[in-house]
């Protein structure tokens, strides 16, 4: 390879390598925001039909084991 075909790589290398240090410090810096609060909220009959079934499959294991 001649001199300047090497300097251009290395420059583009360098570019690539850059880059990816500056990407990873951006990132890092926006993972010291707290996270988006999230509302898990289930309604009554959700509920409700969450324990009829678990204690429908419990008694099933129940009696089989």
């Amino acid at each position: 390879m001649r001199i300047k075909s090497k300097k251009i790589m290395s420059l583009a290398l360098c570019g690539l390598m850059m880059t990816s240090l500056l990407g990873g410090i951006a990132e890092a810096h926006h993972r010291h925001e707290p996270p988006p609060r999230q509302e898990d909220s289930h309604s009554e009959g959700e509920v409700i039909t969450a324990g009829i079934v678990g204690a429908v499959v419990g008694a099933i294991v129940a009696k089989n084991t």
